[in-house]
């Protein structure tokens, strides 16, 4: 058993807390490595920005945008956006980041 600022732990719990602690860095690193390959397709015009992504969506992509992930899916580069509207309403939009083109809503 560990003892860690007054609570006891038994190796599982701790194992649990260790196993959260490594998944979430994890996806801290595949985040920011995303972040870099799509900075690179941009630079090299392979993608659009998000900024133009957003531009040619106007309408479709007003209010508060809560989340984007960038991903390849099925050899495709995708921008998946989670946007809250006006009415409360949380929308999910998956857009082709080469052209723009709005796949899913």
């Amino acid at each position: 058993m560990i003892k860690e600022t007054g609570i006891l732990m038994t190796g599982s719990v701790y194992q649990l807390i260790l196993a959260i602690f490594l998944a979430c860095m994890t996806q801290t690193s595949l985040a920011d490595e995303d972040y870099g390959n799509a900075r690179k397709l941009v630079e090299s015009g392979t993608i659009l920005s998000l900024e133009k992504i957003l531009d040619h969506l106007g309408a479709r992509a007003e209010g508060k945008i809560l989340e984007v992930e960038f991903e390849r899916e099925d050899g495709h580069y995708i921008y998946e956006i989670e946007i809250l509207d006006d009415s409360g309403m949380v929308r999910e939009l998956e857009v082709n980041a080469v052209n723009g083109e709005i796949l899913k809503i």
